[in-house]
């Protein structure tokens, strides 16, 4: 989110260098006429203060001037906590910026505040806790975490664009001095004019879209593989075929050998029994009997082998069951716990943490806070029961459900090996008995058709035992073969989308491309006039500016390298280095103005010292020419020999506030009073 017009409209500090308490500055301003802000103080008063508070509100680490780690930073702001807090032994320290944006509709409020958890003992920032809200309510468009705050305030104050609206007067001469400071001139002109943005967006699109697809989503159309599986498909749809084929056909020839056999043993009972009961009669009635248990056992048999192969696993099914119960013991019994431990931690925090609403007087030092945390830690552990305690290795990587069914199946096999004994044995004895009982029928029998039709019964049974097992083996084979189509017809799918994606991949590679192109015509196109609006208002402001005796009439701006040249009269370019003092403000003032006016990013700006080195004559055209027209929101932090009485009333038409730092010896604190030092 890009807000091209921002104003400062309040500063808070607390025990902020010589700020010690709680300080407020009201900075809103209303344009365009009244945009000054004055604020005036004696050295050693507290001007760098307010100065530096702005920057250390919205900046962190490499984003602050001359601090390059976190290391670096923590230092930095531990040497601006208010001395006089820490020996009384306080514990809040920050400061905050309250940011408007009015550009369309109703005012946008933006609240940034930079909290600072110090170690008293040490004197010293250990933590930074960073919270901005927008109208009093958490931004919806940005993650709620330090990292996605400071990269929103990045984007809405580049800090390479900062030390350009937040400067101190005379340390922006320094612009005009060194190659380094130019080069920092040149990278704030390429930032503020976008040109960065844009060529940002070159690299990116060739880092993370061209790169990235070429090496991860472009590569052979391994149509080998593809191929391969598609014929893998064919062969294996034509053995399913065939296994329901003879599945069909194996179910016709059961039912053929059913009505055959039915058909045979009608026939043996029509030959054998007569019309008064005899001892054959019993035997044919036994032989069905017993034919029918056999069936009967056979089902059984067939049921309780499906827990062979746990059966199979031996003692190593009792060690797993073991282990699905004490993994379940361990899941249940850490579900409690979290929820608990997530309530103690919030009871915590609402007690000792930042959101605990306590009177001064009660409030407990860094280390009063330490010691009764960890008081209240302890007392919750031995009261919950949660100390710490061993994790239990959990080896199966399965759900509660899962595991539940699998101990179940495992509880299910106890006594499978003893009843599949006992229907084996059964079995075999009714295959004997009935083997018995046809041997008496023959022998009974004395009717050579009563044997014929026996031995079919008995070939008959033979058989269908047979098709039942080739049934049960088909209809086995033909699962095994389903879950293998599945999974080919699941792997042609992703080579499909492998494929279709490879064509995504170079569509979108060639859009980089093209966008690529785009962009660098874009930039080609906007440099030039990017550059004549800038050398417009330069040449403006400095003409404003500078002495008539000052060798410099016109500038160039490179648009290869963005680098600045001053020209005199003749075209010879000027080396600003040998610059007095005051023309190096001028340039350096003319320009910045320039980059505002040619980026319509429209920032507020914060002046210190802004005429410590400069004769009469600069001071004049500062205070008439510059700063009543240098932006809608212009604070101006001076000493009254530097903006004195006179110039103060004098720039009194453009003045929206006016503020005194002075000293309070009670307080032992700069105070913030109304008015300049009249």
């Amino acid at each position: 989110m890009l807000w091209r017009q921002l104003s400062i409209s309040k500063l808070e500090m607390h025990n902020f260098r010589r700020f010690r308490g709680h300080h407020e500055l009201a900075l809103t301003t209303n344009p365009p006429e009244k945009t000054l802000v004055l604020i005036g103080g004696d050295n050693g008063r507290g001007k760098t203060s307010i100065h530096e508070a702005i920057n250390y509100a919205l900046y962190m680490d490499d984003d602050l001037p001359g601090i390059a780690t976190k290391p670096n930073y923590l230092k930095a702001v531990s040497e601006r906590l208010n001395r006089r807090a820490l020996d009384r032994g306080e514990t809040d320290y920050w400061v905050a910026l309250e940011l408007t944006s009015s550009e369309v509709g109703a005012p946008r409020v933006l609240r940034v505040k930079r909290t600072w958890k110090v170690n008293l003992r040490e004197r010293c920032v250990i933590d930074i806790l960073l919270e901005i809200s927008e109208n009093g309510r958490p931004i919806d468009s940005v993650e709620q975490n330090a990292d996605a705050y400071q990269d929103f305030l990045r984007s809405l104050l580049p800090p390479r664009i900062a030390p350009l609206f937040f400067f101190d007067g005379e340390r922006i001469q320094e612009f005009a001095e060194d190659d380094t400071h130019d080069r920092r001139m040149r990278e704030a002109i390429l930032d503020i004019l976008h040109i960065t943005v844009y060529r940002r967006l070159q690299d990116d699109l060739r880092k993370y879209v061209i790169d990235h697809l070429e090496k991860y989503e472009i590569r052979g159309e391994e149509s080998n593989d593809y191929y391969d599986l598609l014929k893998d498909v064919e062969r294996i749809e034509t053995e399913i075929e065939k296994k329901k084929v003879r599945l069909r056909e194996n179910d016709w020839e059961q039912e053929e050998g059913e009505r055959e056999r039915k058909n045979v043993d009608s026939e043996l009972r029509r030959v054998t029994v007569g019309p008064v009961p005899t001892k054959r009669d019993q035997l044919v009635a036994s032989r069905e009997r017993l034919q029918s248990d056999i069936e009967n056992v056979k089902d059984e048999i067939e049921t309780v082998s499906e827990s062979l192969p746990l059966l199979l696993a031996g003692s190593l099914l009792a060690e797993l069951d073991k282990s699905l119960v004490n993994e379940s013991c361990a899941s249940a019994s850490l579900e409690a716990p979290d929820g608990i431990k997530s309530k103690l931690e919030n009871v915590e925090e609402e007690t000792f943490g930042q959101t605990a609403v306590l009177p001064e007087q009660l409030r407990l030092d860094f280390e009063q806070e330490t010691l009764y945390r960890e008081r209240y830690r302890t007392a919750c552990k031995k009261t919950f029961g949660l100390e710490e305690k061993p994790p239990l290795a959990i080896l199966h990587d399965i759900g509660d459900r899962e595991r539940r069914r699998i101990m179940e199946r495992i509880a299910a096999t106890e006594g499978t090996a003893g009843a599949l004994k006992d229907l084996l044995d059964r079995r075999e004895r009714l295959e004997s008995e009935l083997r018995g009982a046809e041997e008496q029928l023959r022998a009974n029998g004395g009717n050579p058709e009563v044997n014929s039709l026996i031995d079919r019964s008995a070939e008959l049974s033979e058989r269908l035992g047979q098709l039942q097992t080739e049934h049960k083996n088909l209809t086995g084979e033909s699962q095994r073969l389903e879950a293998d189509l599945a999974k080919r017809r699941r792997q042609v799918e992703e080579c499909l989308r492998a494929r279709a994606a490879r064509s995504e991949a170079e569509k979108a590679v060639k859009l980089a491309y093209d966008a690529q192109t785009a962009l660098q015509s874009f930039v080609k196109r906007l440099a030039p006039s990017k550059l004549a609006l800038l050398k417009h208002h330069f040449e403006e402001m400095y003409s404003r500016l500078r002495k008539p005796e000052d060798p410099a009439r016109r500038v160039e701006i490179d648009q290869d390298t963005w680098r600045v040249t001053l020209l005199d009269d003749q075209d010879r370019p000027l080396e600003k280095r040998v610059f007095s003092a005051g023309m190096k403000e001028m340039y350096a003032l003319s320009l910045l103005w320039a980059l505002s006016k040619a980026s319509a990013w429209e920032l507020p700006i914060v002046i210190d010292t802004p005429a410590g080195r400069l004769d009469t004559t600069n001071r004049r055209a500062l205070f008439e020419k510059y700063l009543p027209h240098a932006g809608h929101q212009v604070i101006v932090l001076s000493t009254d020999t530097e903006l004195d009485i006179e110039w103060a009333r004098r720039l009194e038409p453009h003045v929206a506030r006016q503020y005194r730092l002075d000293y309070d010896e009670k307080q032992d604190s700069i105070v913030i009073r109304p008015g300049y030092f009249f």
